[in-house]
C-alpha cells in the first residue's frame, strides 16, 4: 500500500482518529484501525497455522446451541464488575488487544483452571507503541494501528500491566504517553519485561462460527473492521435484544467476549473502548459499554481480515504452567 492508497484508506475509515459527533454536541468517540494488505501477507507468511479454521478441529462446532460470556471470569478476577476502556485518541487496537489479554489470564485462572494469579489489567501504551513502531516499522501516518501488528507484538515481545516500572507509571490509562510511545516506540528499557509475558499464538477468524468456536473454548477475539453501526436520534441505543445495526463505516477495533447460538436471533458480544456510551436493553449479563452484533453482520466484519483469536499468554505463574494450545 502507497502512501496515496494509505490516506484514502484513513480518510474512508476514520483512522486519523478524529471524534465522531453525536447530533449537535461533541463526543469524543475515537477509532484509530486501518488495514494493510502487506501487514497481512507478512502475518499469513510468517505463521504456520495464520488461520484459526487450521486449528485443532476437535473444538470445531463445539459452540453450537450454546450461550457463552466470557465477562464472568473477567469479574471474578478484578472482584467486581468490569467497567469498560475509554480512549481518547486513535488508539483504539491497543484497548481491543489489551482487553483480550485481560479475558484470556481470567479465563486461563477461572476456567482453565492453570496455577496463574491475577496481577493487573494489560497497559495498552506499550502495545500501540510496539504495534506502530517497533512491528509497523513508522509506516503509519496520523493516530492508529492494525491488528495483525498489535497480534505480532504481543507475540513477539509481549504485554506489560497497569502498574508501575522503573522510570514508568501505567496504573492509568494516559493518552500523552500512548501518543508518544505512538511516535517513538515502546520504550528499550521495557522490552526485556513484556519479553517476559508473550501471548504465544494468534490465529486469523474469518466467520461467526469460527469466532463462536474460539470464545466457547476460552479464546477471546479482537474484531478490526470498517464496519460501522448507526445512532437513534443523537445517541446509540441498543434494541430490545441488546443489538445495535449495521449502519456506515468506522475504521474501528472492539473485542468479542461473548455469542449466542441457542436463540433463534444469534449474534455476538462486542465490547467497545469508548466508555458509556451506549444505553438501551442488555441480555447474559453482558459488560457495560457493549452491545450485541448479528451473525451476518459479525461475517461481515471478520471477512475484512484482520481479527485475531489469542491464547498461551504467559502470564504470572504461583507454581510452573503446563504447556497448552489452541491446536
Amino acid at each position: 500500500m502507497n502512501r496515496r492508497e494509505a490516506m484514502q484508506m484513513m480518510a474512508a475509515t476514520g483512522f486519523m482518529g478524529l471524534p465522531f459527533k453525536i447530533g449537535e454536541q461533541p463526543a469524543n468517540i475515537y477509532t484509530g484501525w486501518q488495514f494493510n494488505r502487506d501487514a497481512q501477507q507478512h502475518f499469513i507468511k510468517k505463521h504456520r497455522h495464520p488461520f484459526f479454521s487450521q486449528l485443532n478441529q476437535s473444538i470445531k462446532g463445539s459452540s453450537d446451541n450454546k450461550v457463552v460470556m466470557l465477562n464472568q471470569f473477567f469479574n471474578k478476577a478484578l472482584g467486581r464488575p468490569s467497567k469498560p476502556h475509554d480512549q481518547k485518541l486513535g488508539d483504539c487496537v491497543s484497548h481491543a488487544f489489551a482487553l483480550a489479554v485481560d479475558y484470556l489470564t481470567a479465563v486461563q485462572i477461572y476456567m482453565q483452571n492453570t496455577p496463574e494469579r491475577w496481577v493487573a489489567e494489560c497497559a495498552t501504551e506499550p502495545i500501540y507503541g510496539g504495534s506502530r513502531v517497533e512491528i509497523g516499522k513508522g509506516e503509519v501516518w496520523g493516530d492508529g494501528s492494525t491488528g495483525f501488528w498489535a497480534a505480532e507484538w504481543l507475540t513477539s515481545y509481549g504485554a506489560l500491566l497497569r502498574q508501575q516500572y522503573p522510570g514508568f507509571d501505567f496504573t492509568k490509562y494516559n493518552p500523552k504517553t500512548a501518543r508518544e510511545f505512538g511516535r517513538k516506540g515502546c520504550p528499550d528499557s521495557l522490552e526485556p519485561v513484556a519479553k517476559l509475558h508473550p501471548v504465544k499464538t494468534t490465529a486469523l477468524v474469518g466467520d461467526f462460527d469460527s469466532l463462536c468456536d474460539a470464545i466457547n473454548n476460552g479464546y477471546p477475539v479482537a474484531v478490526c473492521s470498517s464496519v460501522g453501526f448507526g445512532m437513534n436520534s443523537d445517541r446509540w441505543v441498543r434494541d430490545g435484544e441488546g443489538f445495535l445495526r449495521r449502519r456506515g463505516r468506522w475504521g474501528h477495533a472492539m473485542l468479542a467476549v461473548g455469542f449466542d447460538k441457542k436463540s433463534t436471533r444469534k449474534g455476538a458480544c462486542i465490547e467497545n473502548s469508548w466508555g458509556d456510551w451506549v444505553k438501551g436493553p442488555t441480555q447474559y449479563d453482558q459488560p457495560q459499554g457493549s452491545f450485541w452484533v448479528d451473525a451476518n453482520t459479525v461475517n461481515a466484519m471478520l471477512s475484512e481480515g484482520d481479527s485475531h483469536a489469542l491464547s498461551q499468554y504467559v502470564g504470572y505463574p504461583s507454581v510452573d504452567i503446563p504447556d497448552y494450545n489452541i491446536w
